[in-house]
């Protein structure tokens, strides 16, 4: 990841931080801002927006389906995630995942929809969304203050199959996941590739859940 990027993300958190508060809320997990408005594209071809979400808590990603890197590490832990909530019957009911498309471009829904079958979505309990790419950068850097850069680049990507594949590009981007409440209020913010608790992660969203 750039240097910036990183950095950028840094500061951001850093300035939400300072301004969470926890008052009038029993949780005793910090209140960031508020959910940015957004109206997408799912997986599925229906439009979704955070107005549908509401009454929800919300575990959400960023991800794109051509992506070799963080991509790689951070869908299979939403899909443990969506296990774990399945057996406790909270998935759906009161939770809701999402992954956010950082290449709308490509992904489009039914690009999404191949993807989201590879980690065992349940696809009306975890959403994959897409938009024009200009809503979708305003969206992640200016609304969720979340950093990624479309970079060039000619690099063979080796299948386990043996095949070679040419990414002509790549995208630099958060390993950020966040967690956001019933009222459409972004509550946590974890690394999901680096240093991941699941553990913390499940309570987080049990006590947001409550």
């Amino acid at each position: 990841m750039a240097w910036w990027l990183l950095i950028g993300t840094w500061i951001s958190l850093l300035a939400t931080s300072l301004i969470g508060c926890s008052s009038g809320n029993s949780s005793s997990l910090p209140i960031y801002n508020e959910v940015p408005v957004f109206s997408l594209t799912n997986q599925n071809g229906h439009v979704l927006t955070n107005s549908d979400l509401s009454g929800k808590v919300i575990l959400a990603n960023f991800v794109f389906t051509n992506c070799t890197q963080y991509c790689l590490t951070l869908s299979p832990r939403m899909s443990q995630i969506q296990e774990s909530l399945s057996d406790g019957e909270l998935l759906g009911d009161q939770v809701i995942l999402l992954s956010f498309s950082m290449d709308p471009e490509n992904d489009t829904p039914e690009t999404l929809l191949s993807y989201a079958n590879t980690y065992g979505a349940n696809h009306d309990m975890w959403q994959f969304l897409t938009g024009p790419a200009d809503s979708m950068r305003e969206l992640i850097t200016g609304g969720f203050k979340l950093g990624f850069q479309k970079v060039n680049q000619n690099k063979e990507h080796h299948h386990d199959d043996g095949s070679i594949h040419i990414h002509e590009y790549d995208i630099l981007h958060t390993n950020r996941v966040i967690l956001w409440d019933k009222k459409g209020r972004v509550r946590a913010y974890y690394d999901g590739a680096l240093d991941w608790d699941m553990a913390t992660i499940l309570r987080d969203i049990g006590q947001l859940a409550d």
